[in-house]
């Protein structure tokens, strides 16, 4: 299943539209999920990186080679850009109220939103979810949200053992 993030001016939320073959699922990011959302993913991607956890004082440094790694690969080593796009219509607004993201054994992760009666769940390879943190990143900045959210990789890896939950 594809999907795509769009930023709605008029309604300050940011839209993830995920079209199936027989429906179309669109749920609204408010700022403060969108904030949770990206600590979250940040968690997750340090709680499973296996180079991360075995030299945590050098964490945040594999963190982010990895994540470098991950934006120029995709891009063909041209940088990503964000790309202004709409929603193909006006669908119904669903906040998205819980958003659980869980690190697979075979190196994946899996992101479940509820909004209301909807459930959306996404399975991603770990460098599908640094662009995913890049563009949802790139979208509150483009909102000038100003979120302050301190340095994705900062904190060591080893922490706590849970998986990330965000409930508005």
């Amino acid at each position: 299943m594809g999907f795509s993030f769009h930023y709605s001016e008029s309604e300050d939320r940011i839209a993830l539209h995920a079209p199936t073959e027989d429906d179309e699922t669109v749920v609204w990011l408010t700022r403060r999920m969108t904030a949770g959302l990206l600590v979250a993913l940040a968690t997750l991607l340090a709680r499973s990186n296996p180079n991360a956890l075995r030299a945590p004082e050098h964490a945040a440094e594999i963190l982010g080679f990895e994540h470098q790694n991950a934006l120029v690969v995709a891009s063909g080593g041209q940088g990503l850009r964000l790309q202004a796009s709409s929603l193909p219509r006006k669908l119904p607004a669903r906040l998205v109220e819980h958003i659980e993201l869980t690190a697979l054994t075979n190196g994946r992760g899996r992101i479940a939103l509820r909004a209301g009666d909807s459930r959306l769940s996404l399975e991603l390879p770990r460098e599908n979810l640094h662009l995913l943190y890049d563009q949802v990143i790139g979208l509150a900045k483009h909102a000038h949200w100003n979120l302050e959210l301190g340095e994705p990789w900062a904190a060591s890896p080893a922490t706590a053992d849970s998986e990330p939950r965000i409930t508005h």
